[in-house]
This record gives C-alpha cells, structure tokens and sequence, in this order.
C-alpha cells in the first residue's frame, strides 16, 4: 500500500484506501479527495505532498514482492 505512515497518510488523503491501493490503477473507485485527511498530512508528515500514484509505484518498487508473499501466507 505504502512504504511508511507518512506516505499512507496521502494516499488517505487522495481518496485512496487499501484495497484501491492494491488494485491500482485498474481500480473501478473514483477516489475523492479529503480535505480535513490533507491538513493531517500536511501538518504530520515529514516530507512533501505525493500523489497516491507516485506512493503506490515507490512501495511497489521498494518491496516488490510483496503481494505474492501475503497471497503465500493465506491458506
């Protein structure tokens, strides 16, 4: 979904929650910006506002082979 709490953070903030993360791009959800879920990551975070994208394609990137773990661990 995200590589940290911060980067969660914007994702929330995008509109996007987990199962929208982890059917990106091809997710059916119209995602819906959140403003008072903005203010909290701008006041918390410790690094610059990231589109939902650019978190979703850095995690991916940075644990690639994650889904097939998690997929590897449920029976």
């Amino acid at each position: 979904m995200a590589q940290s709490l911060w980067a969660c953070l914007w994702l929330l903030a995008d509109g996007i929650g987990p199962w929208e993360a982890a059917a990106f791009p091809d997710h059916e959800h119209e995602p819906r910006r959140d403003g008072r879920l903005t203010e909290i990551a701008q006041r918390w975070t410790l690094s610059q506002r990231r589109s939902a994208g650019e978190v979703i394609i850095a995690a991916r990137e940075e644990f690639p082979g994650f889904d097939e773990l998690i997929d590897s661990m449920c029976r």
